[in-house]
């Protein structure tokens, strides 16, 4: 199979390269993905894990990438739960190889079912982000209907995630960024922006939960809320 491959971290992307690698084969509780579409993000090449397995030890030639879309072509022994020409979506292990090659071996519990009219593009690029979005909401935020959340960076792309599962789950959502965003926040679900150049951030009140990608001075300069 065609794949790119990493071997200097001091290189950055700059160092990949596209060349040809074995497919990868399903191990106990394994699928095999035939890759439709991937996500790559540069700070990859930052992570340990992309260069050295869990003991440390080099594994390079390394395939980075970690989200997909695509169909299963072959299961391990022992998996379940999904089948072979079943549309997925996921992120795999980040001490495996990768998504940017056209089969990778992940494990099942990984992977979601992609529903037919989502598109594979689209099933790749909210994996990450929507998953970040979830967690911080739902899993360490409590959230539920009824609540209000404050979503810092709400036109950006885990920000717009964060709104509309917010929305989705009956909250009340206020959105915050630049005067350039306001209506993408709008439009991705947010009911009030506030402008951090322009607009009093104390003047929110009392919310409960705030959703903060940003940190910095917008997390402290909301020092007049209370969540």
């Amino acid at each position: 199979m065609k794949a790119i491959v990493v071997t200097d971290q001091a290189a950055g992307t700059a160092g990949a390269k596209l060349v040809k690698r074995p497919e990868p084969q399903a191990a106990i509780n394994d699928v095999v993905v035939q890759i439709h579409a991937s996500g790559f993000t540069g700070d990859e090449l930052t992570w340990p894990s992309t260069w050295t397995d869990r003991v440390g030890r080099d594994r390079t030639p390394s395939i980075p990438g970690h989200e997909l879309a695509g169909v299963v072509t072959a299961l391990g022994y022992g998996t379940t739960g999904l089948s072979i020409g079943q549309r997925v979506f996921g992120l795999t292990d980040w001490y495996r190889d990768g998504t940017l090659a056209e089969y990778v071996a992940v494990e099942a519990r990984s992977l979601a079912p992609l529903p037919g009219d989502v598109d594979f593009t689209v099933g790749a690029a909210l994996v990450m982000s929507g998953l970040t979005a979830w967690q911080g909401l739902f899993e360490h935020g409590r959230l539920h209907a009824g609540q209000s959340v404050l979503v810092h960076g709400a036109a950006g792309v885990v920000g717009s995630m964060a709104s509309q599962l917010a929305r989705e789950a009956g909250a009340y959502v206020i959105g915050t960024g630049r005067a350039g965003g306001r209506q993408t926040a709008l439009d991705f679900g947010a009911q009030e922006f506030v402008d951090l150049d322009n607009d009093a951030l104390e003047d929110v009140g009392e919310v409960d939960l705030v959703f903060d990608v940003i940190g910095g001075d917008a997390a402290t300069s909301g020092s007049g809320l209370r969540a």
